[in-house]
């Protein structure tokens, strides 16, 4: 067998939290990544959350026009708040090869500033890949809306976007789940996709995925899908590969119009040709013929699981969103000059901050 090892000293990707669910995200994390090319920051226009933030740097973006206490649910404010900071934004983006974003859209901070930061990273041709979560459809209608536009804004600068739809939640654990039990099952979703991510950009393999392979899958548009699949055996291995490409949680876009797809195998010690061939052939059945498909395949000895199977496939179609998953709502005919972003009125709920404080310092970052 080849003698694999760490690149210590090549690539370096950026984990980045914006707004509450985002910096929730990389809190959760933080401490259970140990790589020394990953860099963990959280980006938010409430201080009292980045008091309390566990990741190398972060940014409270909007200080001036905030006063630190949040966006108040209002896209437009997070938008400004970045562009506010954007010096600081530029510091940390320019710093990294590869973007990994994690959002949460319907609010204020993750839909307004996330599209901005994506943007800021395509300006310095810099790959990004955000995953977000979509509000619960008993959340009501403003936030879908908002949450609707920010995917739109998201996709037009980000290489791809995985959705996460809270009401996904529902459909797999039950009603009957707690609701902190609810969003850690979709955080430990989260966790084993970026980590899945970072061991396939970081390590060395039999089979290497360079970045130019990853661009090339990455600048697919559409919709993207992320999906991994873990077993202590290699007789599982097929069962691993179904819970890739068929999670719940993460299948909202249809894999068979997928334009470029990448499929990463890691192993603690070493898997059969059989088994490599079954998975890529099962793969390539569930894409276009057209299809790009890159392989890798690593061995990491540290791995929780002997094998981990990572599939990320772009250019896809949506199945969910808003064709499904909101259809209840019939569109509405939007003013002439309606302006593009959504603008919350004073007797909407969610213009109130989600804390009201008294004043002090803000935090500048570590």
């Amino acid at each position: 067998m080849f003698e694999l090892v760490e690149k210590l000293d090549g690539l370096s990707i950026g984990v980045f939290g914006i707004g509450g669910c985002g910096c929730n995200t990389v809190n959760t994390i933080f401490n259970e990544v140990q790589n020394p090319q990953t860099k963990f920051y959280n980006v938010n226009t409430d201080k009292v959350v980045l008091e309390h933030s566990q990741s190398d740097d972060f940014v409270l973006i909007g200080a001036e026009l905030t006063n630190g206490y949040g966006a108040g649910a209002d896209p437009a404010i997070g938008l400004l708040a970045a562009q506010e900071s954007e010096e600081q934004l530029l510091t940390l983006i320019k710093s990294c090869d590869i973007l990994l974003c994690a959002t949460g859209l319907g609010g204020g901070t993750g839909t307004g500033a996330s599209p901005y930061i994506a943007k800021l990273a395509k300006d310095l041709n810099k790959p990004v890949i955000c995953i977000a979560t979509l509000p619960f459809t008993s959340e009501g209608d403003f936030r879908r809306k908002v949450a609707e536009q920010g995917l739109d804004e998201l996709k037009q600068y980000a290489n791809a976007v995985v959705t996460l739809p809270n009401d996904q939640l529902i459909e797999v654990l039950g009603n009957d789940i707690g609701l902190f039990d609810a969003f850690k099952h979709s955080n430990q979703i989260l966790h084993s996709l970026i980590t899945s991510l970072i061991d396939m950009l970081c390590y060395q393999g039999l089979i290497n995925v360079d970045l130019r392979d990853f661009q090339r899958v990455m600048d697919a548009q559409g919709d993207a899908v992320l999906g991994v699949g873990k077993c202590a055996d290699e007789s599982d291995l097929q069962t691993a590969l179904t819970q890739a490409l068929s999670n719940p949680l993460v299948s909202s876009v249809d894999m068979s119009t997928s334009t470029g797809v990448i499929v990463q195998i890691n192993c603690v010690d070493e898997i059969s040709l059989g088994s490599y061939n079954t998975i890529m052939d099962t793969v390539r059945q569930q894409v276009s013929p057209n299809a790009v498909v890159i392989c890798g395949a690593s061995k990491i000895t540290s791995l929780a699981n002997n094998f981990e199977i990572l599939v990320i496939a772009t250019g896809a179609k949506s199945k969910l969103i808003k064709s499904n998953l909101w259809e209840e709502t019939p569109p509405q005919a939007e003013p002439e000059k309606a302006p593009k972003r959504v603008v919350s009125t004073k007797n909407d709920i969610f213009d109130i901050p989600a804390f009201i404080r008294s004043q002090s310092p803000a935090p500048s970052g570590k």
